[in-house]
């Protein structure tokens, strides 16, 4: 392993899981579920591939904790019945012969759900959609709020008996708990909306009750949507100040920004530079004390590891990255850079309702099977077109706003 990232290269030790490293997979849906909402051998093969590049933590995409109230995406694992837990258990068997470390995202859609997907009016804090020309949600009562409160409790006890390392809370990206905080979509006048501590009460008690579940030694992660991006949402500050209400049972905070209204920094244009959310970790992780994962578009090492360096995370966070190549870690660790498939932020076959493609790699599930394909005799090769490309355009952080 060559010593020119020595911070990437780093351990990490969180509660009872030591991460080997600081590269983390980023939660994204793959639409490899099979109908039931059980995971798939698609999936198994999928993880399996960036465990063997040498990724220190995969977080599994988004789980959901009640069906079908709170499910979204076309085929979206679920983890709110016991006979969901076979599947998972061999796929925590198999990740972990690599070393690797796993977690999973439970998550409740609310409002993001779609009707003619659940059969049923979609659920939020308050009666306002989740994006523009959305469906309108149903405001849900405090008899049901306690009910998916338990039912994240349960389906983070399930993770932990599958064999998950560490479970995360999705309360970001106009999801159910982000629609609670985000001043945006919370119009409540009861004891969950109006002042910081109201619109953090949902958040806090789901926390709690995971917390009461799986002990105190097992790692809580939390997704927050740092800056919402949006007029009239919360911004960096905001989350600082709320994050008070939260943060003492919270062991890693993942650091993402946006809702469904400002998207294009949630799932990062192309234009946006490598490490252009790091900020807003660092501003996280300089108040609490405790590791932030941060990511956008992080593609080059040197940018993680300045990012690591400089203190603004402990952790660099990659999606579509490890999409495109799901070997990053291991070739930066053996020198081989130049070798690196870097994804171009195109999002043409990684976001949408089909199985994930990629531009870049045909390879998604299988890996580098071309390396096992040989010539066996000479012959002529005609390359029509250039392939994909993109323009690069450096943006600074500070000239990413929104008016007013």
């Amino acid at each position: 392993m060559k010593n020119d990232y020595p911070h990437i290269f780093s351990p990490l030790t969180v509660k009872n899981m030591t991460i080997k490293n600081r590269i983390v997979m980023m939660p994204m849906g793959t639409n490899y579920g099979e109908q039931n909402g059980e995971m798939s051998f698609l999936h198994i093969n999928y993880y399996e591939q960036r465990a063997k590049g040498g990724t220190g933590l995969i977080i599994v995409e988004n789980a959901s904790i009640d069906s079908p109230q709170g499910s979204n995406g076309t085929t979206q694992l679920r983890i709110d019945h016991d006979n969901y837990l076979p599947r998972l258990f061999k796929f925590c068997e198999n990740i972990h012969r690599y070393g690797t470390k796993i977690a999973i995202q439970i998550n409740h859609a609310g409002a993001s759900a779609v009707s003619s997907r659940i059969n049923m009016q979609p659920v939020s804090a308050s009666d306002v959609p989740s994006k523009e020309g959305g469906e309108i949600p149903r405001p849900l009562s405090k008899d049901e709020i306690l009910h998916i409160v338990k039912k994240y409790g349960e389906a983070a006890k399930r993770a932990q008996t599958a064999g998950f390392d560490a479970v995360e809370i999705h309360a970001g990206h106009s999801y159910l708990i982000s629609q609670f905080l985000s001043p945006i979509t919370n119009k409540r006048t009861d004891e969950f909306g109006g002042s910081v501590e109201n619109r953090t009460r949902f958040c806090r008690m789901v926390i709690d009750e995971v917390r009461k579940q799986v002990g105190p030694f097992f790692p809580i992660m939390l997704r927050l949507s740092a800056d919402e991006l949006m007029e009239g949402g919360n911004t960096l500050e905001d989350t600082l100040e709320y994050l008070d209400y939260l943060q003492e049972e919270v062991d890693i905070f993942d650091v993402s920004c946006g809702l469904n209204g400002s998207i294009q920094y949630q799932i990062d244009a192309n234009y946006l530079p490598d490490g252009w959310r790091s900020y807003m970790a660092k501003a996280v992780r300089e108040k609490f004390n405790k590791p932030c994962i941060s990511m956008g578009n992080a593609r080059d090492p040197k940018v993680a590891e300045r990012i690591l360096a400089d203190g603004d995370a402990d952790l660099i966070g990659m999606g579509r990255g490890l999409i495109a190549d799901p070997a990053w870690v291991n070739k930066v660790a053996t020198g081989h850079e130049c070798d690196l498939r870097k994804c171009i932020s195109c999002n043409v076959g990684c976001a949408g309702n089909r199985p994930i493609r990629c531009t870049v790699n045909p390879s998604v599930l299988e890996g580098d099977v071309y390396k096992k394909k040989h010539v066996n005799k000479n012959c002529n090769v005609v390359v029509i077109g250039g392939g994909t490309a993109k323009e690069h355009r450096k943006t600074s952080a500070s000239s990413i706003r929104i008016s007013s």
